[in-house]
């Protein structure tokens, strides 16, 4: 960022508000969303938390009972009260999935913000974009995969490719992923057969994608800020494990990006940018880009860690860059009203 817009953003003072799952079902090992709250705190910015639950449309106003953060490392909240959602200057949406009716409806509520509100990520691209789907735009950049609810032509495709992973399309952290080889027996048929069904024993759509040996060198994570890569960890799946998801027990260490895989951000750049997705989690098995995560992208503590960088400063001072830019875009050079006037 340039030196000039950095000062500009540091200049910057507003009201964030961070709609989350509640804090007491948070992974505080891998939580990124405290790590952003104590950095704005420490830019002197003023920090709500708003559980999802928590949330409300009165006569079509957005509304929600607040905690408003005194301090997030360690976190010290203050006295929740009901608050007109439109007296904040940016709504950072950071539910975690799964994206289920909940998801729909917390994000059909919020399209009842006011306009000049900033939102991050874009609510119409958390609706419209899954992040198992997402690479699937770049089919070139992405593994071989299937997506349907037709078990035949899943067994189609694991006949083709031997080895593959069932996913379901909502879910996030590897939960729900499963492996699955083919055997001439047909036992595999079952195992789709069962897949295709969720807990509730509801038809669902799976995505089969091909099994990537290399994820035992890693499950790389390159968290995107407007496009633009901030930092990156390998994750590396556990002893006799597939999964290289943190939450699924993973190790972690420093990593860089290959050219393929910088032609691959440089390629998805634009979309995100113009979709509204500024942070992003793009991840890659192999040089394939396996997921894009745009509803809670973490992993912030993990590259800190490996790197011994403070990465969430960056984030903040782009996010203070991209609300100077909002404002001078919603309002020109007039005075911004402020959340306490009036």
């Amino acid at each position: 960022m340039p030196a000039q817009q950095n000062r500009s953003a540091m200049k910057t003072t507003a009201r964030f508000l961070f709609v989350m799952d509640p804090y007491d079902s948070l992974n505080l090992d891998t939580e990124t969303s405290l790590l952003l709250m104590q950095a704005l705190i420490d830019r002197g910015q003023t920090v709500f938390y708003l559980p999802y639950e928590d949330l409300a449309l009165i006569d079509g106003k957005p509304a929600g009972r607040a905690l408003p953060v005194e301090q997030a490392a360690p976190y010290r909240p203050g006295e929740p009260a009901w608050m007109d959602l439109n007296r904040f200057d940016v709504v950072l949406i950071r539910k975690d999935p799964p994206v289920d009716g909940r998801y729909l409806h917390l994000t059909l509520i919020l399209d009842h913000l006011d306009p000049r509100i900033l939102r991050i990520n874009d609510i119409d691209a958390l609706r419209r974009f899954n992040e198992k789907l997402l690479p699937l735009r770049w089919p070139h950049a992405a593994p071989p995969s299937v997506v349907s609810m037709n078990a035949e032509r899943l067994a189609e495709f694991t006949a083709a490719h031997r080895e593959v992973v069932l996913k379901p399309l909502d879910d996030c952290s590897g939960r729900g992923i499963s492996k699955l080889a083919w055997d001439e027996r047909g036992a595999f048929r079952a195992e789709i057969e069962a897949a295709l069904c969720d807990a509730n024993d509801n038809p669902r759509y799976l995505m089969a994608q091909k099994y990537l040996g290399d994820v035992k060198k890693g499950d790389k994570r390159v968290f995107l800020v407007n496009g633009d890569p901030v930092g990156i960890v390998n994750r590396i799946p556990g002893p006799g494990r597939f999964l290289a998801n943190i939450h699924q027990g993973a190790t972690c260490e420093p990593a860089g990006l290959t050219g393929a895989e910088r032609r691959i951000i440089d390629t998805i750049k634009t979309f995100l940018i113009d979709k509204g997705i500024f942070l992003a989690g793009a991840d890659f098995i192999g040089g394939y880009l396996t997921e894009l995560n745009i509803t809670s992208p973490s992993a912030v503590r993990q590259i800190n860690e490996v790197t011994g960088e403070v990465v969430e400063y960056r984030i903040v001072d782009a996010m203070l860059g991209k609300l100077h830019r909002h404002r001078q875009s919603m309002w020109g050079r007039r005075k911004i009203p402020s959340w306490s006037d009036g």
